[in-house]
């Protein structure tokens, strides 16, 4: 099983997570454990939206159909409450749900542009990932799941995460960034090269082959 540690706002996580999918699709859908790398807790801010107006133009490039132009007035404060809702999928519904709600909740904010800081969306969201709303809004608002989303954050520390997306294989592997080779920044503008999808499905092949 993979491992992945992200933020879901993230348009590098974004990218990647497209091409894990499209990998797994071909591989035969092997699990991956969503885990949450919550920026705005690393850095003790949000994520300013001048950061996302510079980079998400440019990974869209990478995945034109994925994204949309975005809009500051959907722009989130926080994005902890989107990564609680991902935690109580997975309680509700294991890690196929798990895995549902992360790609349905990406999608909506990269390129439905909802804003999935709202209770409101994070439930029409569980719905579209195959969760029964009512349930949902039970364990979302019981609360608790905040100190599962800290407790990833913790768990990535310790394990050395640099960033978004972070990959760990059940050997221990870690690979940062997966499928981007190297980033130039270029008066503020990131400039990606060595780009290789391919190298993520060489990394399912190989957690698919165990430790």
């Amino acid at each position: 099983m993979l491992t992945v540690f992200s933020d879901l706002h993230c348009p590098w996580a974004y990218v990647f997570s497209i091409r894990l999918r499209r990998a797994r699709t071909a591989v035969g859908q092997p699990p991956v454990a969503w885990r949450s790398w919550p920026l705005e807790l690393v850095n003790a801010r949000g994520t300013p939206w001048e950061t996302l107006s510079q980079e998400i133009p440019v990974l869209a490039q990478l995945e034109p159909d994925h994204f949309a132009a975005p809009r500051r007035q959907a722009w989130p404060s926080t994005f902890l409450p989107a990564m609680e809702a991902l935690k109580v999928a997975g309680e509700l519904g294991g890690p196929a749900a798990a895995d549902r709600f992360d790609g349905a909740v990406r999608r909506a904010f990269f390129l439905d542009r909802r804003d999935v800081s709202l209770r409101s969306t994070l439930a029409e969201i569980a719905t579209e990932a195959g969760l029964e709303q009512p349930r949902f809004l039970d364990a979302f608002d019981g609360g608790g799941h905040r100190r599962a989303v800290v407790a990833d954050w913790e768990e990535g520390r310790r394990r050395g995460v640099q960033g978004s997306p972070h990959v760990f294989l059940p050997d221990g592997t870690a690979v940062f960034n997966p499928g981007i080779g190297k980033i130039d920044w270029v008066r503020g503008i990131p400039v990606p090269s060595e780009v290789d999808e391919g190298e993520i499905a060489k990394l399912l092949e190989k957690a698919a082959a165990g430790p």
